[in-house]
């Protein structure tokens, strides 16, 4: 009898489980790098806009005192952006408290802190606080 080389059915069965486990690994590594990417982006937009926002609110001439009576804000916000939303409060620092510190009930005495909160589609949420000085 002669003997024949070549791979038996065991040998061709366990390769293929093999690389058949393989390229289920790889492609689940591709799933998880998009996933990743597209909340890295939702992340970075989030930022983005909260810091835009804020500069956007500077740039605005300071408005003393709380809203005119029948507005809500005081500042506006840049345009609207598609799942976001933006909201912000005022607060405003009084140096007769002790300690000094600001508040929404204190007078207006030419310094304000705005605390701005951005949310984004995915439920995630950025704060950003700054200071706003009359001139």
């Amino acid at each position: 009898m002669t003997r024949q080389r070549g791979f038996s059915l065991i040998e061709t069965t366990v390769a293929i489980a093999l690389l058949a486990i393989i390229v289920v690994a790889i492609l689940s590594g591709f799933s998880a790098t998009t996933l990743a990417a597209s909340r890295h982006q939702q992340e970075t937009t989030l930022d983005r806009l909260t810091r835009s926002d804020a500069e956007y609110i500077k740039s605005q001439t300071y408005s003393p005192g709380p809203p005119p009576a029948g507005s809500t804000t005081v500042y506006q916000h840049i345009a609207a952006v598609s799942g976001y939303t933006f909201s912000y409060q005022v607060l405003y620092y009084s140096a007769l408290t002790n300690p000094p510190n600001f508040n929404p009930n204190n007078a207006d005495i030419g310094l304000q802190e705005i605390i701005l909160t951005v949310r984004g589609p995915n439920g995630s949420s950025e704060v950003l606080d700054f200071l706003k000085e009359q001139p």
